[in-house]
């Protein structure tokens, strides 16, 4: 496998996490504490007026809003049993900071784009 990706790196410094199927992951409005990558499972998340989604293994969630500095967009439960990472805020800054300036401005001008995009598409 050539070079580290993301996830490889996101792995590193995760926490092993179980949420059970009905369990709520976060809410809506509440802050922006982790991100979290699902090993294994689904899990559904809502937002008022918008289509569900539907994240599975290999998704992460949260990092968009992370990266804004905003509250979590959406409300996630488990659909089924999830194993998951979670991966504290401060890791993902140290990891930041620790990465070249060019490409930290990018993964945040990256992300805001995502959540512009997110908040403007039909649903």
């Amino acid at each position: 496998m050539k070079g580290g990706s993301l996830k490889d790196a996101l792995s590193a410094v995760g926490h092993l996490a179980h949420l059970k199927a009905g369990e709520v992951l976060f809410s809506t409005g509440e802050p922006c504490q982790n991100v979290f990558l699902i090993i294994q499972g689904k899990v559904r998340c809502d937002a008022d007026g918008k289509e569900p989604l539907i994240r599975e293994d290999g998704d992460m969630l949260s990092l968009v809003d992370l990266l804004t500095g905003s509250r979590h967009s959406r409300t996630c439960v488990g659909v089924t049993d999830v194993e998951l990472l979670f991966i504290p805020k401060e890791q993902i800054n140290e990891m930041l900071e620790a990465a070249d300036n060019v490409m930290a401005m990018t993964m945040k001008a990256s992300a805001v784009r995502v959540a512009i995009a997110q908040e403007g598409a039909p649903g």
